[in-house]
Parts: C-alpha cells; structure tokens; sequence
C-alpha cells in the first residue's frame, strides 16, 4: 500500500515538472522573440505630395534710386499719404505746419481740400472736352485699360479712382447728348474755398505743402544710408563694402518736426531695384550673372517674386556677394534698407518622403512599400535631396516603368532584414 502512495507521488511529481517545463520554454521563446526583434520595430507612413525649396538664405542691403525730399521751413509734419504709396510728380505728399494742430481739425481740412481738387479737376475736364463726344469716348477706353493692370498689383485705390472718373465721363457723355443737364458747380467750388479760409483762420493754420518731386514710391522713413544704398553705388561693390554698412546703424525713422533744409522723406523708384547678399561660395556654385532667382522676403510674407543675377564678385575667404536685381513691386519693401532675403535656386514638387527610407537593391535606388501584406521594392528617380526630406518624381505606371511609386502608398521608412516579397503582417 506504501509503495502504491509513493508510485503516484512520483507521477505526479513528473508531470509538474512537465508542465514547468513547458512554461519556462514558452517564456524563453518569448524572450528570443523580443530580443531578435529589438529596435528592429517596422515604421511606415503614408506617400504624400509636397515640394522642397533649394534656397540661400542670407540678410541683404536693398539698393535703389531714392529722391530725398528737403523740407521748405520749420515746423511739425504731417504725412498726407501712407507709407510706400506710390505718387505721380507733383502731387501733395506732405504738410509743415508751423504750429501744432488739432487732429480733428487737420482732418476736416484735408476732406475739403479734397473735394475742390475733385471739383475743379472736374471743371477742367468740362472745359477740355466741351463737345468732343469722340474724346470722351477715347478716354473712357483709355481708363478702362488700366483697370486690369490695377488688378494685378491689387491696387483697390485706383481701380476707384478710374470707377470715379469713368463715371463721371458718362455723366458728360450724356450730358453732350442732350440725356441729362450740366449742372453750374462754380458756386459749389467758391463756398469750399470759403469754408477752407474760414477753418485755416479759426484754428490759426499756417503750414507749407510739399509735392513729390518725381513719381515713384513714397516713404517717410529716413536711415542716412540712401546715398550708400543707391544703384550707382553697386558698380564697386565687393565683401568690403558689405561690412562698412554692418557697421552702420541703419535704422528708419520718421520724424515728427523738421527744420528748414533737412530731409523730410524720400521717393523710391519702385520699377527698379536690386538686392545685395554676403552668401557662402558653396551656396552660389552653378549661378551666373543672367541667373534668374525667385526672391522672398520672410519677414514681409510668403509670397515670391522674380529676379536676375546681375554680379558676382570674387570669392575671399569662402564668401562672395550676390547682386540680384528685380522690377517687380513688393509692399512694404520701399522704407527699409536691410532685411533677412531667401534666394529660392530651384523649387521642385513630387512625392515627399523620409530620406531614411531610401534604399539601394542590385545598384538602383528605390524604396519598400507594403502590398497584400508583403514588402514590394520600387524604383524612384531623386529629384531633390535634404538632410530629413527628399523629393521623388511622381511616374505614371507603363510598359518602360511597370513598377511605380504611387499617392497613398504605405511605405516602409524604417525595418530590419526587409527583402522583396517579405511577409510584413
């Protein structure tokens, strides 16, 4: 009977020790498992358009023809236009008042003026055109040419202007016609003037108008770097000069008095303009004078705009300068002499992917995308290539290319022992 007892003791006893067995293999397998397949984790994402930019990016001194303006006596100033407005000759772009002035009472003045102006130009416009219907006709098409160029430059203000006055055009035509009577505006004309007189004599304003010299872009903003930065001083232009204008504070203010003979403000030529940059000599290998570039200026928008190498100068110590000029407009651009540019070389658009995804099989370059659960090499032609992103052409599947990268691909980025036809899930 004791020997029965201790017979399944010992059974039992075995098949514990089967069972722990059995355990610890299936935590060893575990374990091997884990070990085998440590950091070798598969990471994928998804195949997206997108576009990379080969750039310079540099701080860059803006030279241009600026007419300064010379204030005519003492007193405070008072702009009469925003800042890098464009203005035609002659016309009122400032006032010196030789007494401060109410607001309030600048500003009623400045209305009023505004309706003689557009009175009397409307008289002379009368007078010009008297009967000549055909004249009439001729200027209305004229105007409504310029409407489209407005457009483009987003020029709300003289798209109103020409609205204004093409309206007023169709008033004399009908007038002409016999469709409507001329109205007599002279005694309108008189009681403005009366009522300007009447306001410079209640406020005691006493003040001196200034007009633009030239035509071209206006700004009160003064740096004294205006004849340092002016086109005629790009013919010597080299590393040596860059680092004298480092030197300088270029700051733009605007004043608010002036005394007789200062500068007061400028006009710009907006039409032409050019950009001068300290940049690596690496950075410029493949330009040449002729090069065209698209400029941005960061700090203004996002926007582009195009532009031409006009000089390169000879390298010193790994840097040169680059002279690339523009006549586009850029707002904003006509009160500041330095400012941090982006020079976009090339700009090419494909599929963005990782750069760590790129591999090389049998001496081509491609990369591994899951299909059916399976790893499937495909070729890629490189388009652009960066430190974290890279940019590969977007090819339609054909006889020549049967196997291509397409939008929405999973593809493998990162993976350990990936081969074609590997089972990935």
């Amino acid at each position: 009977m004791e020997e029965k007892r201790n017979a399944q003791k010992k059974k039992k006893k075995k098949h514990i020790s089967f069972l722990g067995f059995l355990v610890i293999a299936f935590v060893l397998i575990i374990a091997a498992n884990i070990v085998a397949n440590y950091g070798a984790s598969l990471e994928t994402t998804i195949v997206r358009n997108g576009s990379e930019e080969s750039l310079i990016e540099a701080d860059g001194y803006i030279f241009r023809d600026q007419t300064l303006i010379y204030a005519p006596a003492d007193g405070y100033l008072y702009c009469e236009v925003p800042e890098n407005e464009r203005v035609s000759k002659g016309e009122v772009v400032m006032h010196i008042y030789k007494n401060e002035v109410n607001l309030s009472a600048s500003n009623e003045l400045k209305k009023i003026e505004q309706e003689i102006s557009k009175l009397s130009e409307g008289l002379r416009t009368a007078d010009v055109f008297s009967s000549d219907s055909t004249k009439i006709e001729q200027t209305i098409a004229q105007r409504l040419r310029s409407v489209p160029k407005a457009g483009v430059r987003n020029d709300i203000k003289k798209v109103s202007e020409i609205s204004t006055e093409v309206n007023s055009l169709i008033e004399k035509r009908r007038i002409i016609s016999g469709e409507a009577q001329a109205m007599d505006r002279t005694q309108e004309l008189a009681n403005l003037k009366k009522q300007k007189q009447d306001l410079e004599a209640k406020y005691n304003i006493e003040r001196t108008i200034i007009h633009s010299p030239i035509t071209g872009a206006f700004t009160s903003r003064l740096d004294g770097a205006e004849e340092k930065l002016s086109l005629k001083a790009l013919e010597n232009i080299n590393l040596d000069y860059l680092k004298q204008l480092d030197k300088l504070s270029i700051n733009p203010k605007t004043r608010d008095n002036v005394s007789a003979g200062e500068p007061c403000g400028k006009i710009v030529n907006n039409f032409s303009w050019s950009i001068a940059a300290k940049v690596p000599e690496s950075s410029a290998e493949g330009l040449s004078v002729g090069s065209a570039l698209s400029i941005r200026f960061p700090d203004i928008g996002t926007d582009t705009i195009s532009g031409t190498i006009t000089k390169i100068t000879p390298a010193e110590n790994g840097k040169l300068v680059l002279v690339i000029n523009s006549n586009k407009y850029v707002d904003m651009i006509y009160s500041i002499s330095k400012a941090k540019v982006q020079l976009i070389k090339n700009s090419y658009g494909g599929f963005k992917i990782p750069a760590k995804s790129l591999r090389m099989k049998d001496g081509t370059m491609g990369v591994y995308v899951i299909r059916s659960n399976k790893a499937r090499f495909v070729p890629v032609e490189l388009l652009y290539s960066g430190k974290e992103w890279v940019i590969v052409d977007e090819i339609l599947q054909s006889a020549e290319h049967p196997s291509v990268l397409k939008l929405y691909d999973e593809l493998i980025v990162n993976g350990k022992d990936i081969f074609e036809g590997k089972v990935m899930r």
